[in-house]
């Protein structure tokens, strides 16, 4: 990668990838604490996996 090239965020639950300024599309997870794109995450702040597993309990 050189100087140039922005880093790129994949997100971890739905493998979507972003360029560019990646912080306006990455939240991390309160309960994994990995990063996801706003979309798999819920208004508590818990990924997809996550509110799927505490349901489950």
């Amino acid at each position: 990668m050189t100087e140039t090239e922005d880093p790129q965020f994949v997100c971890a639950a739905c493998d979507a990838s972003y360029e560019g300024d990646t912080s306006t599309v990455m939240t991390e997870c309160k309960v994994c604490h990995r990063l996801h794109c706003s979309d798999c995450v819920d208004e508590y702040g818990r990924c997809v996996e996550c509110k799927e597993t505490e349901s489950q309990s």
